[in-house]
């Protein structure tokens, strides 16, 4: 797969910050729509089993329910009209029918519907099975409006129809039906506000669950990219590693004739080379010094951890240095405010990444520029290193960057400097940070561990 093929890198925050307020919401308005439905349903169910029972008990009591089972007794015919018509004033009521077994009207509020029959009425049916059925809802003003709605006040929005059995004592039959017309406002009220709780809640609920899953896939997010980066970097100091122990096999076996080369040359009393001899083999030391340390670092030669002064080791790195940064005008500064600068680390490792760390700001500064290290106590049992100089800084974009190996901006360089100083730094126990200002300063931050 050629590398315009490769698919981009999936991107889990941004992907969860539009897809997840979504979902939740969809989730959070269905839960709201349910628990209001419910609520609901229930008020009505509640309230109609109520006035079932109240009307139940009045005709019971009045002993007018016999009306209905065909009686011809004026005096309970007058009873039931009267009780009915008590029914009829209740708060809220619109209308009140009742019908007979043959579901005609026997007696309504409306006495223009009086002896009418109205086909097609499911809920009447199921109420004539001994069902108590409650329906809510508006009262159409076009074709769609119901027969028996004709009439209702026009100002009515919302109403509540409850067709209560009438049910013979002693486990008889359904003798008739009451048919209530109700517009309940203070239910209606209450429902509305219970709606309104509901969808705030439902509302608070989703942006909790929200906030709270975002900075959990934030944080697994940031997680994630730091293991990638880390991934990244092992895997390019694993090549590093490999390259550098072929690298310095190379290298090792031409500086050891050259070492021989040199030494042999000391015992020639024909020619007086010895100054120069003494200088290659001076220098042959030196590169295969440093070709330990890189094979150190790169975990090919692992020595133990000692105890190891801080601002001794430090002062002995500026000293080596110090001449060198005078001849360039650039002074080299060193101040120790800790008492206790010990660590457990490699002397060699860390001395190496050090003098990295001065190489680097000597590169950095012009003439006159300066360079200062301090040692200094920090808090939680902690000692911090600020390699600090003058010179051009680093841009905010590269901050980051920096750190990881073969990223540089010098025409001539390689980008390992500072990689395997916080690589070495890291290895201790510690931790290396950057902060800069361009075209000013840039200071590097360690911190280690106290013994």
């Amino acid at each position: 797969m050629s590398l315009v093929d490769q698919p981009a890198p999936f991107n889990l925050l941004r992907w969860f910050a539009w897809l997840s307020p979504l979902v939740i919401a969809m989730i959070a308005l269905a839960n709201a729509w349910l628990i209001s439905r419910f609520l609901n349903e229930h008020l009505f169910q509640r309230e109609a089993s109520i006035s079932r029972d109240f009307v139940q008990t009045i005709l019971l009591a009045d002993e007018s329910l016999a009306y209905l089972a065909g009686s011809d007794d004026a005096a309970r015919r007058g009873r039931f009209r009267e009780s009915i018509a008590q029914l009829s004033k209740m708060p809220d009521v619109l209308r009140a029918n009742v019908f007979a077994a043959d579901r005609s009207i026997l007696w309504s509020s409306n006495p223009e519907l009086i002896g009418k029959r109205f086909a097609d009425n499911d809920e009447l049916e199921d109420a004539m099975r001994g069902h108590l059925v409650v329906h809510a809802g508006r009262i159409a003003r076009d074709e769609r409006q119901k027969r028996e709605h004709e009439g209702l006040d026009p100002s009515v929005q919302f109403f509540v129809e409850t067709y209560i059995p009438l049910v013979a004592p002693a486990g008889g039959g359904v003798l008739g039906v009451v048919e209530i017309y109700k517009a309940p406002l203070a239910l209606s009220q209450a429902i509305r506000e219970g709606q309104t709780q509901v969808g705030l809640a439902a509302l608070a609920s989703a942006l909790a669950l929200y906030l709270s899953l975002f900075w959990l896939i934030q944080r697994a997010d940031r997680t994630i990219k730091l293991q990638h980066a880390r991934l990244l970097d092992a895997e390019t100091l694993a090549v590093i590693g490999e390259l550098t122990a072929a690298v310095a096999h190379n290298i090792r076996n031409p500086l050891a004739s050259i070492r021989s080369a040199a030494e042999l040359s000391l015992d020639m009393p024909l020619d007086d080379c010895s100054e120069q001899a003494r200088d290659i083999i001076r220098e042959v030391d030196r590169i295969s010094g440093r070709i330990t340390d890189l094979l150190r670092l790169s975990g090919q030669e692992v020595r133990g951890r000692e105890r190891v002064d801080l601002a001794s080791l430090l002062q002995r790195c500026v000293n080596e240095n110090k001449a060198s940064f005078a001849e360039r005008g650039m002074p080299l500064l060193f101040e120790c405010r800790s008492a206790h600068a010990w660590i457990t680390a490699d002397p060699a490792l860390l001395q190496q990444a050090f003098l990295s760390l001065l190489s680097n700001a000597a590169e950095a500064m012009r003439q006159g520029g300066t360079c200062r290290i301090v040692v200094e106590d920090a808090a939680a049992r902690q000692i911090r290193v600020v390699v600090a100089d003058s010179g051009c800084g680093i841009r905010p974009e590269s901050i980051g960057q920096v750190l990881r190996p073969f990223y540089t901006s010098k025409p001539q360089g390689l980008g390992l400097g500072l990689p395997f100083a916080k690589r070495i730094v890291e290895r201790f126990g510690g931790t290396l940070s950057l902060s800069s200002a361009p075209g000013e300063w840039t200071e590097v931050h360690m911190l280690f561990p106290k013994e």
